[in-house]
Parts: structure tokens; sequence; C-alpha cells
């Protein structure tokens, strides 16, 4: 007999669930951050002020440095040895015990700071593969390389099941992860990564202290910056309907978490949001002419959101007038009558100017507003 239902979608009221990583080095207002963006999600759920966060602390108490500011916090001091002294580490196993008592205790949100030790701490990821590594091997150097995917093959399935039960969660989570400083070419504001990876942008010079297994699977994953405390600086991976939400300028806080959080039961704007994102995506890869002509139809509202992804709009509209141009030249190559990707009209350029300007109008306000704040 089958127990699988196709359940209507119209019969699932339940609201989503959000997983969020903030990384970043010292003084990047991880914590801070993440408390505040948890009391707004924890508002919304529970529905009045001062409901309950969660926090999970390996930093040896350290985010009872927030005590007096957040009363709420419901505190769990997560160490690496247990009140008779036995060394228990941050395996994976206890990491789901953890997640599994944040719903027993019926929490609104959790708040893990730091979840870099499940990857790099005693007994986490990275120490389970050197002990495996060391039980297959025996001990011999020369094995090293050849039995270190069996080691991993043993490993990453524990690691997995953690982050299927954090995807899973009924709670909303919020884990912060340490940012480690990558090597760097280059001197000033002219240097970039020295080696460039999937998560890394040239001009962020910090990598998440965890594994991208992790990182893409959460609902939003940014770098906070020393430079700029708790403002999203580079966004690893952020939903359409969080874009707006995160400003690279500004820090990230209580409304934040309000914001997402009433996306979550399925209020606010948020599908309308992403379909104005995804038309405009659909316009850059026709080419610039139809990408200027789709942001000049836009009203003032849709243009603020599309400026969120501005940058990535124009790098697909170049792209697409290079492609044109190659398949335009192999077939009809005698032809003298091709238009460049480089070659604007007065119209052209009086359509981009209008597009940085606007860019500029809506920047010019955020930090307008910032500045009253």
């Amino acid at each position: 007999m089958s127990y699988i239902r196709f359940i209507p979608v119209q019969e699932i009221t339940e609201p989503l669930t959000l997983s969020i990583g903030l990384s970043g080095g010292s003084g990047t207002g991880k914590t801070y951050s993440a408390l505040l963006m948890a009391r707004g999600i924890a508002e919304v759920k529970v529905g009045k002020k001062g409901s309950p966060i969660g926090i999970v602390d390996t930093e040896n108490r350290r985010a009872l440095h927030y005590k007096q500011a957040f009363p709420e916090m419901v505190h769990f001091d997560m160490q690496a040895v247990d009140d008779a002294g036995k060394m228990i580490g941050f395996g994976p196993e206890r990491w789901i015990e953890v997640i599994d008592a944040a719903e027993a205790a019926s929490l609104p949100v959790l708040v893990i700071d730091s979840f870099s030790h499940a990857w790099e701490g005693v007994g986490g990821v990275l120490d389970l593969h050197a002990t495996t590594l060391d039980r297959l091997t025996g001990g011999q150097d020369d094995l090293k390389d050849k039995r270190s995917q069996r080691a991993w093959a043993e490993v990453k399935p524990r690691y997995r099941r953690l982050i299927d039960r954090i995807v899973r969660a009924k709670c909303d989570i919020i884990i912060c992860t340490r940012a480690k400083p990558v090597m760097q070419k280059g001197f000033g504001n002219s240097a970039i990564n020295a080696r460039p990876t999937k998560t890394r942008r040239n001009d962020v010079p910090w990598d998440p202290a965890a594994d991208g297994d992790l990182m893409f699977e959460m609902t939003t994953m940014v770098i906070l910056d020393p430079k700029a405390p708790g403002c999203p600086v580079h966004q690893i991976k952020v939903a359409d309907q969080f874009k707006s939400l995160l400003d690279p300028r500004a820090p990230m806080g209580e409304d934040t978490g309000r914001a997402m959080a009433e996306w979550a039961i399925g209020q606010g704007n948020a599908q309308a949001q992403k379909a104005t994102l995804d038309a405009a995506r659909v316009e850059a890869r026709k080419g610039k002419d139809a990408l200027q002509a789709h942001w000049k139809s836009l009203g003032d509202t849709q243009k603020r959101l599309v400026t969120t992804i501005m940058d990535s709009l124009r790098a697909a509209a170049i792209e697409a007038d290079k492609a044109a141009e190659s398949v335009d030249g192999d077939i009809d190559f005698k032809s003298n009558d091709h238009r460049h990707a480089n070659a604007m009209t007065d119209d052209e350029i009086a359509q981009q100017a209008e597009m940085d300007a606007a860019q500029a109008a809506f920047e010019k306000q955020r930090a307008a507003e910032l500045a009253a704040e």
C-alpha cells in the first residue's frame, strides 16, 4: 500500500522555514545581526514582541555579551567537553540533537554561533576525515592520497544528514560561520583574490569556514566585512524575494527578519518582485537594445528593484550582443551593416544615462534613510 499523497497547494497553509547564513571575520557583527534578525522573525511567527530566541553558543558564552540587549534569548552553552570532562566534540550527530531539542522546545527561531565548529572544530567534519584516514591507512603517509576519498565516503554522509536536518527544521535557523582571509594579488584598491572559486567575489577577501554543500542549501548566504559591520557585502546566495531587503551598504536588522518571516508565511509581494526580476533577465538575454527598451517601460518602483541586479543584467546583455554579432558574422560575413555591441546611438546613450542616474538616485536615497536612522 502506497503512502504517497500529492497535496493541492491550497491545502498547504503552514509557513515555509528560513535558513539564513551569515559569515564573516571577527568584528563583522555576525552575532548582533543574527540576534536582530531573529528578533524580527520571532515577532512575526509568534505574533508578539519579546518572543523567545534560541541561541546555540560555541564561542565560550560570547552571546551572553548581548544578554541585556536581548533578554528574550534562550541560551545553550555548547562545549567540546561534557560536565564530566569527557571530550565529546562537535560531530554531526550532536548538532542534529541540538536542532531536535530546539524543535521540542517550540522555539520559533534558532541562532547557531558558530557553526564553523561543525566543519573545522574538534570532532567536526575535517577532524573526522583525518581520524578516518588514519584508521584506513594505519598511519602510513604514502597511502593517504589513495584512501582520502574512501575516508570522505564515510564522513560526508553523516554531514549530509546534518545539512538535511537543517533544511527540514521546523524552526527558522540563522547560522553564523567564521570567515577566513584569502590570498590576494595586487595592492590597495586594485587587489583581487588570487584564486577564484564559486563562492568568492574578487574584491571581498574572505571565505566562509564551511563547505559549499551547506552554503548552497541555505535560503540566504552572505558574507559580512569588517569595514561594513552587519552589511551583506557579498551575497553568495540570495533568493530573488530577498534581494531588495539585503542592501550591501545597509546593516541587516529586525526589519530584515520581519520581512523575511512575512514572506515565509505567505504575505508581502515577494512573488511579484521575483516576476519583475525574471522579466528583466529575459530581456537582458536578448541584448542591450531589449534591456534598455524594457528599462524604459518600467515604473519607478520596478526600476528600484531591478537596480539590485543591474550589474548581472548588463553583463548578460553584453554577452548576448557579442553572441549575436558572432552568429551574424558567420552567416553574412560580407555584410558591412553590423552593429557592434559597443556602438551606441544618442537614444541608447540617453537611456543608459537614465539607468545610471536611477541607480545613483536609489543609492543616494538609501544613504539618506540610513543617515536619518
